[in-house]
């Protein structure tokens, strides 16, 4: 029995949401199947195929306005099995303003029977008002080893470091960027461990820290700023670029636009 699991156990209660962080849903899924089937919807066995379980995933495909529309029309309605509804976000901190609006509804006047289960795999930048809404839960996920993977760790280095030295040039300073990065989801990968490098060299910009960075040498607040907007653009953004090669182009194109012209 893992940690999630054992938390859930030992609840005579169960909230009507829970913000789980640092997870992510394909590493915690036979855990909620568990969770729900104990304790809040009897004879569950699939999350992705129940009419009353609504899945989203925001690190592959943003949720639009209409969908969430229909998901508040969806958890009014009368449930299926046991007069249950059960909504699950993967991504709670990239929420776009509208989803956020509607679902910050949704937490502050909880519906009879309907349950909500945010994930983040950076819980730190969900925001305060949906944390203080939801009971917290702190799962430590393979994200971090994930993070730690030499090989995508080394190719990320290399990239900060042409990034930061070459700029523009990267693109053929360092051609071999195309090949270490075999697919779009490898890129992805890598991607997230930019963007926790460089917001982490923000915060310590911003709290006048030390550290110990070629990032922190290269640029002041506003570009740090920029190039992480640009890195989380480009993460939400990928599923939509059909060649590989050319989403990283347009990355490194933007990333040196944030040092040399206006983003």
């Amino acid at each position: 029995m893992n940690k999630l699991e054992e938390y859930f156990n030992h609840l005579d209660n169960i909230s009507h949401a829970f913000l789980i962080g640092n997870v992510i849903f394909d590493e915690i899924e036979e855990s909620l199947i568990k969770i729900i089937d104990s304790k809040i919807l009897p004879g569950i066995k699939n999350i992705k195929e129940n009419p009353d379980i609504f899945y989203y995933d925001q690190y592959s495909e943003l949720i639009t306005k209409e969908e969430i529309k229909q998901l508040l029309n969806n958890i009014s309605k009368t449930s299926q099995f046991n007069n249950v509804k059960i909504y699950i976000i993967n991504g709670a901190e990239r929420l776009s303003d509208t989803v956020y609006n509607a679902l910050l509804k949704t937490l502050e006047e909880p519906q009879l029977n309907v349950y909500a289960f945010l994930l983040s795999n950076n819980i730190e930048n969900v925001r305060e008002t949906i944390k203080s809404r939801c009971q917290k839960i702190f799962i430590n996920s393979s994200v971090d080893r994930k993070i730690e993977n030499e090989e995508l760790r080394n190719i990320s280095l290399k990239i900060i470091n042409n990034i930061e030295s070459n700029g523009i040039n990267t693109m053929f300073e360092y051609n071999n960027i195309y090949s270490e990065i075999e697919d779009r989801e490898k890129f992805k990968e890598i991607l997230y461990i930019l963007l926790k490098e460089y917001d982490l060299v923000l915060r310590k910009k911003l709290n006048n820290e030390k550290y110990d960075s070629i990032i922190i040498e290269k640029n002041d607040i506003i570009s740090l700023s920029k190039k992480v907007l640009v890195i989380d653009k480009t993460i939400n953004n990928l599923n939509n670029y059909l060649n590989k090669n050319l989403a990283i182009d347009r990355f490194l194109i933007e990333m040196w636009r944030c040092k040399n012209e206006m983003c």
